[in-house]
């Protein structure tokens, strides 16, 4: 269940307290054990969640309210403008944070349109005319709340839905975090995650074929080794069309070979180092082996082990 934000810095600390002390009470000694003591502690944990969302609501409608903000969002996304891009006023938007707290505000929306030119004789029915077109908010695309849920969920979201083994398992270990969606947009929040994720990845490797690719230093003057693997895997594409008598959709299955790589700083000892500072950097592509070696050239040049004009990729 949605809870509201207050958007009150003491009545969120208030109703806090007044949650958490009953939680603080020991009570009779014989009637805890490890159960007890881990049911208190979720507890705990969930008010905690909801007093942290409170919080972060409260950061972001500042955010909103402020007068220089949507200005700087203009002036932020004026290259998603399409032609014929026009104001269509503030309108009230949703955002879930942590411990599902939802906070409300009015902004901005532009709705570009898709055609210079206006189309001639009957539109098909469900086809779009040229008043249409997909519009878009510039606050939330500068902040990264186009989803509608703030970057810290869609993150979470997006690693519960990558490392867990269903997305229904994902769907449940999310809620006991204070995070509840349903199954279906945890699929469409992982997968729009990858999609930036891919996006961010073809911007980088424009920049280095033009020479506009910035070295990074997170890795420089590091011992760093390279892991190289790949192998067989094999991609499922739904068939179109209706669907089988027995109500499942017939597939394609085609077999591509992936190939991936681990960059890693080492010790003097060989031994790998893992930290915030010094991450292990896993990526792959299911291209050739010039797609490859360009993908690698590029984290090699973003991680500071080498230039542009000096990789031997």
């Amino acid at each position: 269940m949605n809870i509201p934000a207050t958007l009150d810095l003491n009545q969120a600390i208030e109703t806090f307290k007044q949650t958490i002390a009953p939680l603080l009470a020991v009570g009779e000694i014989s009637s805890w054990d490890g159960v007890a003591l881990k049911a208190r502690e979720e507890a705990i944990r969930a008010a905690a969640l909801v007093l942290a969302g409170q919080v972060i609501a409260l950061l972001l409608h500042e955010l909103s309210e402020h007068p220089d903000s949507q200005r700087e969002a203009n002036q932020r996304t004026r290259s998603s403008r399409g032609f014929m891009a026009r104001s269509q006023g503030k309108r009230r938007v949703k955002v879930l944070t942590v411990g599902n707290v939802v906070v409300e505000f009015k902004v901005g929306y532009i709705l570009n349109g898709v055609s210079q030119q206006k189309r001639k004789g009957k539109r098909k029915a469900g086809q779009r005319g040229p008043s249409q077109g997909q519009g878009f908010y510039p606050l939330l695309r500068w902040l990264g709340l186009e989803e509608q849920v703030s970057p810290l969920v869609w993150s979470v979201v997006a690693a519960a839905g990558m490392l867990s083994r269903s997305f229904a398992q994902a769907t449940e270990q999310l809620q006991q975090w204070g995070i509840e969606l349903s199954e279906k947009r945890v699929v469409r929040l992982t997968y729009g995650f990858g999609q930036i994720g891919l996006a961010l990845t073809d911007q980088w490797l424009a920049q280095l074929q033009q020479g506009q690719l910035p070295t990074g230093q997170t890795f420089e003057g590091q011992r760093v080794g390279l892991s190289v693997d790949g192998g067989r895997t094999r991609l499922r594409y739904n068939k179109r069309g209706r669907r089988r008598a027995t109500k499942r959709r017939g597939y394609r299955g085609h077999w591509r070979e992936p190939k991936l790589f681990t960059l890693y700083a080492i010790d003097e000892q060989g031994q790998r180092i893992n930290t915030v500072k010094l991450p292990v950097i896993n990526d792959g592509t299911f291209t050739g082996i010039e797609g490859f070696m360009s993908l690698l050239e590029m984290y090699l040049v973003k991680l500071g082990l080498c230039m542009p004009s000096k990789c031997c990729c």
